[in-house]
């Protein structure tokens, strides 16, 4: 199975007649200005921008949800959604701009820069799972004449504030801050203070100037400071008193992109800018925060996987190869593994490490690197390759340029058992089961097989054309799965990251649902219910083709091929959205009207 689909699946639809919805039938209209763009957040609430302001249409309500109307013609690069929650952030006129923060699902507008008495931002985060929002900069004084630098915390499920803390002199905030066990950890220009959120006070400050960024966890402090116009950066650790107890700093080369933090010692890895870019590899000795390994693995390129086991850290490099190192440095596996470019899945088994490149694929042993069934899988270099499990036969299956092939999940024995041939210049890029059957499809293309790869149905709706559905693919209709954003946000006290199963959308769903649920917030408990829907199977496929009155949808059913419905789009070159989750197709009808379609 693939999780990042190229077109859109919907839920089930058990209607057999078919009938044609024609655009000027819709089933609901929306007449909000002139819209300058359109798109889907997370919580699966529309966001309109438009010449009236900011709208946000709900699924399956009549009339918007808000309107957000204190700055009109917001330009999309300016409107911030935060990944995997129900807020955004907005900021105009640059990063010392107004700023404003709104809750997508409520409408509710938090926090308003301006309203507050700031007249110049330093800066904005948002915390979770704390559900806080710190900022800093410029503000009016409270009954007085003049401003002053202050920093200020809102609780994001109510808006209001909680505390101020002012300061004198030139020490403004500068990186992202943290929060633990009620103190606020917070980068500054003079140092890195903690600050009591139930008093206010400054509890310390630790004598490290602009750090970019803080990881607080339960015993320790950790900041990283860029260095050489963020080309590198220097990791510190503080302890819960504000003594430095790495006092010199780890110089690290590179750009942090994700640090674990284990018992054995801190895995760092780093983004290192250069005509070659590449990755760098760092496990750091929690006490003295010297680097543990004498020697660092080679990456030999950008590493795209990175993941911390129970018995040492796996990472997979973009152009091809895998590893796993010992937290003592040495490698778990005799050799790197040697391996096709752009690994699409590295995941577990109940055998061992599958991963799957486009030129071969296998599963290997955890502990050894070794492949389990002696000899790995290689096939032409395929611009796609798509995949799943037949939990019934126990069998995996993968389309290539091969072809499909029945891979054993006991013997590893493969053969070729079909050899689809897509229309429009095609290949598959998704593969599914269906009550034994095996289901193939690509973005204009659906083909049911049975068990043993014979041809039951294939149905193929001829793109409008090649330009246009490119755009639509590079905007509009392009949906990504929210089982793909990478958040640790969530993770509720989870202190790795390690592989996932293979075939795990459901369950990854019903984390993040869990994850939702734990936050104290009537809008994250909107979220979480959509998130456990979105885990669901969908059981029909919408394609866009060119219909006989014009542009349009087609929606068919998985199961039989047939087509149940079409939407017809008067526009030549539609631009619309959907939200999967609910079966909502949004479409702009002309510059100033969306209409809504059940689908």
């Amino acid at each position: 199975m693939k999780i990042k689909s190229t077109i859109l699946t919907l839920l089930l639809f058990t209607v057999s007649i078919l009938f044609a919805q024609k655009a000027e039938n819709p089933d609901f209209k929306y007449d909000v200005g002139s819209i300058k763009w359109m798109k889907i957040s997370d919580p699966g609430t529309l966001i309109v921008s438009t010449s009236k302001g900011i709208y946000g249409i709900k699924p399956n309500e009549s009339q918007p949800a808000f309107l957000f109307d204190k700055r009109k013609n917001i330009k999309e690069e300016n409107f911030h959604l935060k990944s995997l929650s129900p807020y955004a952030m907005f900021i105009a006129n640059g990063m010392n701009g107004v700023t404003f923060v709104i809750d997508v699902i409520s409408g509710k507008t938090l926090f308003d820069s301006k309203g507050e008495g700031f007249s110049l931002m330093n800066s904005r985060d948002i915390i979770l799972p704390e559900n806080k929002l710190v900022v800093s900069g410029l503000r009016k004084r409270k009954g007085k004449i003049g401003v002053e630098y202050s920093i200020a915390i809102f609780d994001l499920a109510t808006g209001k504030e909680e505390y101020t803390i002012t300061q004198k002199g030139n020490n403004n905030v500068t990186g992202i801050a943290d929060i633990i066990k009620g103190k606020l950890i917070i980068p500054r220009k003079k140092g890195v203070d903690a600050i009591d959120l139930s008093s206010g006070n400054t509890l310390w400050t630790a004598d490290v100037k602009n750090v970019s960024f803080v990881n607080a966890k339960e015993d320790a402090i950790y900041a990283y400071q860029s260095n050489n116009n963020g080309k590198n950066t220097t990791a510190y650790k503080i302890n819960s008193s504000g003594k430095l107890v790495w006092k010199e700093g780890n110089k690290l080369k590179g750009k942090v992109r994700q640090a674990e933090y284990l018992p054995e010692g801190i895995a760092v890895l780093t983004d290192i800018a250069s005509k070659s870019p590449q990755s760098k590899i760092y496990f750091l000795d929690s006490n003295s925060g010297n680097d543990l390994w004498k020697k660092a693995p080679k990456t030999k390129g950008v590493v795209s996987h990175f993941f911390t086991e129970d018995d040492g850290i796996i990472f997979g490099v973009a152009s091809g190869g895998i590893n796993k190192i010992k937290f003592d440095g040495t490698p778990l596996w005799k050799k790197p593994l040697k391996t096709g470019p752009s690994i699409s899945t590295l995941a577990k088994t109940e055998k061992g490490i599958l991963y799957i490149t486009t030129k071969d694929a296998d599963i290997v042993n955890e502990k050894t690197g070794e492949s389990i069934f002696g000899k790995k899988l290689k096939y032409k270099q395929s611009k796609s390759v798509a995949s799943t499990f037949d939990e019934k036969n126990k069998r995996y299956l993968l389309s290539c340029s091969n072809g499909l092939y029945s891979i054993d999940g006991n013997s590893g024995k493969y053969e070729v058992i079909a050899n689809p041939k897509f229309n429009g210049k095609e290949s598959p890029t998704s593969i599914e089961m269906r009550d034994g059957n095996i289901l193939l499809s690509s973005s204009q293309n659906m083909m049911l097989l049975d068990a043993n790869g014979k041809e039951i149905y294939h149905e193929f709706y001829k793109s409008p054309s090649n330009s246009m559905f490119g755009k639509i693919m590079a905007g509009a209709l392009a949906v990504t799965s929210m089982a793909m954003a990478v958040s640790s946000a969530y993770s509720a006290g989870a202190n790795k990251s390690s592989m996932g199963r293979y075939n795990s959308y459901g369950s990854q769903m019903n984390n993040y649902s869990k994850g939702f649920s734990k936050i104290a917030s009537a809008s994250f408990s909107a979220m979480s219910k959509r998130y456990k829907a979105s885990a669901q199977t969908r059981n029909d496929k919408f394609i866009l083709t060119k219909l006989k009155s014009g542009v349009g949808l087609v929606k068919i059913d998985k199961e039989s091929g047939k087509k149940i419905k079409e939407i017809l789009l008067k526009n030549k070159k539609p631009t619309y959205k959907v939200d999967e989750v609910e079966r909502i197709l949004y479409y702009k009808a002309n510059k100033s009207t969306i209409y809504a379609y059940k689908i």
